[in-house]
């Protein structure tokens, strides 16, 4: 279940018209919001949605972030992650092997956007857990 709606999107991407296949660009970007949050605590209801509204709407927004990188990079699958150049006529692709500090970048799979919109809502998991309570000895 995506975390925004068609409409939220919709006016989300206001003045501009959601993509044809908004629905499945909110379901992917709510996996991969998902997949951000390994590791967050937050409290959820039976369903294991957000308890919070703050909480709530900072997945919203982060897969509305997420489905509009994914509209405009063109890339749902993440397929084109390592694409560093591609041309249509003649069909020539060039894809990356190296990585951002030994050779050429790859695409980002996840929006800035999205990922700072967690960050500030305090929900992604960036940091271990160090209570002093912890039940066994580090």
């Amino acid at each position: 279940m995506a975390y925004a709606t068609e409409a939220e999107f919709t006016e989300f991407l206001a003045p501009d018209a959601p993509p044809a296949n908004a629905r499945r660009l909110l379901e992917t970007a709510s996996d991969l919001i998902d997949e951000l949050l390994v590791g967050a605590v937050y409290a959820v209801d039976d369903q294991g949605n957000p308890v919070a509204l703050t909480v709530a709407d900072a997945f919203a927004k982060a897969v509305m972030y997420q489905a509009q990188y994914m509209a405009a990079t063109g890339d749902e699958t993440g397929a084109n992650a390592n694409v560093s150049s591609m041309s249509q006529g003649g069909l020539s692709v060039t894809r990356s092997l190296g990585s951002a500090s030994g050779g050429a970048a790859r695409t980002p799979r996840y929006s800035e956007n999205a990922v700072g919109v967690l960050r500030t809502a305090g929900v992604l998991p960036i940091s271990p857990r160090t209570d002093r309570w912890w039940p066994w000895p580090c």
